[in-house]
């Protein structure tokens, strides 16, 4: 079956539980610290709150894309965009797109899992709010409407699921990183116009488990977006030798619409981000798998499936 939320969010309050000395700090750093430099910060009067983001507009080029990066429980746009090293902003200023990083409501998205199970009960609409600060961002900087994307870790991941469920005609691609599509999500996802999607998860996340979560989920959207049945297979070169994970592409292409489903599939990594600084012990987390970034595998796939 598809995930299960009672399971998932006993994993997400591990989750918060093992990031909250993080997440008091992140709050001290946005309010304290400034973005990196280029970085703009925006404030957004939506749904009766205060809500804001960071911008980083890169080497900006007419009809340009848009990438909105999420972060996971207890984190911040600013406090992920260094957990990624920064590596979106460095892409965006080589390939000329722009990247914004949002900031969730008491740091935890409104990803679709009822208050009963774990999810998020500040009654924030996530998906309005996410889909505002991607018009606004178009129109600031002349974005192309077929290629508008976004990726997110964790519960961040599971943002971007229902993004994508829940907004079809404005995301052309999704890449959710260690986090499941809720089951209440996918109940409303089963049709619609096909999008593509790129998950990586590690095969020993502590958080949120590899089985049956990213299997269902990966199974969904081949479905949807109806693929072959028999992928392309790859292993990947174990460039780091010490970092216990190994990766494997199991990519679904040809699907409808020039639609295409990839899963990196990181054998040993835990509940980290590919090639990003990992903020807690691997005891805690799991390994983080060194043989790629994550950033820069995202975005190739990315700019390979605008909006058909």
């Amino acid at each position: 079956m598809l995930v299960s939320m009672a399971a998932m969010f006993r994993r997400y309050r591990l989750a918060i539980a093992l990031f909250a000395g993080l997440a008091v700090g992140s709050v001290v750093y946005v309010r304290r610290a400034l973005p990196p430099s280029g970085a703009k910060v925006r404030a957004l009067s939506f749904g009766g709150a205060e809500r804001s983001y960071v911008v980083y507009p890169g080497s900006v080029a007419k009809k340009t894309a848009l990438v909105l990066v999420l972060h996971g429980s207890g984190g911040t746009g600013v406090a992920f965009e260094r957990r990624t090293k920064r590596t979106f902003d460095t892409l965006a200023d080589r390939e000329g797109f722009v990247v914004v990083y949002p900031n969730a409501l008491g740091n935890r998205w409104n990803d679709g899992a009822p208050p009963s199970e774990g999810g998020q009960d500040h009654g924030a609409d996530d998906v309005a709010f996410l889909s505002a600060i991607a018009d606004s961002v178009s129109k600031e900087y002349a974005i192309d409407a077929a290629r508008v994307y976004a990726t997110g870790f964790s519960t961040g991941a599971a943002m971007v699921y229902r993004l994508a469920c829940e907004r079809e005609q404005q995301f052309a691609a999704i890449a959710p990183v260690s986090g499941g599509m809720m089951r209440s999500v996918a109940e409303r996802c089963r049709d619609g116009r096909p999008i593509s999607v790129l998950v990586m998860h590690g095969t020993k996340d502590p958080i949120v488990a590899h089985d049956p979560n990213v299997r269902d989920s990966v199974v969904a959207w081949r479905t949807r977006d109806a693929c072959p049945a028999s992928p392309i297979l790859e292993q990947l070169p174990d460039l780091d030798t010490g970092d216990s994970a190994r990766a494997r592409v199991e990519r679904y292409s040809e699907c409808q619409g020039g639609s295409e489903v990839t899963l990196y599939e990181i054998e040993g990594g835990g509940h980290t981000w590919p090639g990003g600084e990992n903020t807690r012990l691997a005891s805690d987390v799991g390994n983080t798998c060194r043989d790629f970034d994550a950033a820069i595998a995202i975005w190739d796939f990315f700019k390979r499936h605008p909006w058909p």
